[in-house]
C-alpha cells in the first residue's frame, strides 16, 4: 500500500508495475467512486521500480485506488492508497476519536 499526505505540493513515492513504464496515473477515491486523473506526474526509472512525484488530489483518512496505465493505454499496476497526515511511525486509526475512560472500580471475582 502506498502512503501520502493531504498536500498542495508535489510528493514522492516508489511502486514496482507488473510490466511496462508508466505514462498516467489515475486515482479513484474509495468513498465516492469517482476517477480523478493525476495532472503530469512525472516517473522516473529505478533500479527496479519506479518512482513518482506529483501534486495528488487528496483527502485525509481516504482510500484510493492509483491505477497506473501504460501508453497503450493498458493498466500495468492498480495499487491501494491511503492518505494521511500522522507520522506513519506512531499512526493509530483512533486519533482523536478514542477516549479510554479511567476508573476506580475494584472487584474480585470468585470461581
Amino acid at each position: 500500500m502506498i502512503v501520502v499526505k493531504e498536500l498542495p505540493t508535489a510528493q514522492n513515492f516508489r511502486f514496482i508495475p507488473r510490466y511496462g513504464v508508466p505514462t498516467s496515473l489515475t486515482l479513484i477515491d474509495e468513498n465516492t467512486n469517482l476517477p480523478t486523473p493525476v495532472i503530469t506526474p512525472n516517473f522516473f526509472v529505478g533500479g527496479y521500480d519506479f518512482a513518482c512525484s506529483a501534486i495528488l488530489p487528496t483527502v485525509e483518512n481516504h482510500f484510493y485506488w492509483a491505477i497506473f496505465k501504460n501508453q497503450a493505454n493498458e493498466v500495468i499496476l492498480k495499487e491501494r492508497m491511503f492518505c494521511t497526515n500522522q507520522n506513519i511511525d506512531t499512526f493509530s486509526i483512533n486519533n482523536g476519536a478514542y477516549v479510554s475512560n479511567v476508573t476506580t472500580n475494584e472487584f474480585i471475582m470468585y470461581e
